[in-house]
């Protein structure tokens, strides 16, 4: 089922749907549920929820959800500091891409919690597994 953009209609309007990987992540439960709630009432809806245990199928999840959605959350990973972290295994992994994504830091209060890279029409959300930051990230990012 290949789509360039998911959408389908609602009593609120149009939203558009979104795969959520978790990579890495340890409250899963938790962030999807922040992350949903968050979300709702806003455009974007969660299709799928996938996980990852490796760097190989994080790349095969995202190749996955880029080939249905236009918007990808991942969950998890940021907060290592080894060559496993999302950023880094994102950052090699699209460094030959033509275009190259735009990145953006997500910041809550002062500090980097998540990541925004974006190319053409669609979107890779870096999100933490701690639920509150989520949450707070999710109201900045549908805005």
């Amino acid at each position: 089922m290949k789509s360039t953009l998911c959408r389908f209609s609602s009593l609120c309007g149009e939203f558009m749907d979104c795969n959520l990987i978790f990579y890495s992540a340890r409250r899963t439960g938790y962030c999807e549920t922040a992350l949903k709630a968050s979300l709702s009432v806003e455009k974007y809806r969660i299709a799928r929820v996938l996980s990852a245990f490796n760097p190989e199928m994080l790349g095969d999840k995202i190749n996955e959800s880029l080939s249905e959605c236009n918007v990808i959350f991942i969950i998890g990973g940021i907060s290592r500091d080894d060559e496993l972290s999302t950023p880094d295994l994102l950052s090699k992994a699209f460094s030959k891409n033509t275009p190259l994504p735009k990145s953006e830091k997500l910041t809550l209060n002062g500090k980097v919690s998540g990541y925004k890279l974006s190319c053409l029409k669609q979107t890779i959300y870096l999100l933490p597994d701690e639920p509150d930051e989520i949450a707070q990230l999710a109201a900045v990012i549908v805005k």
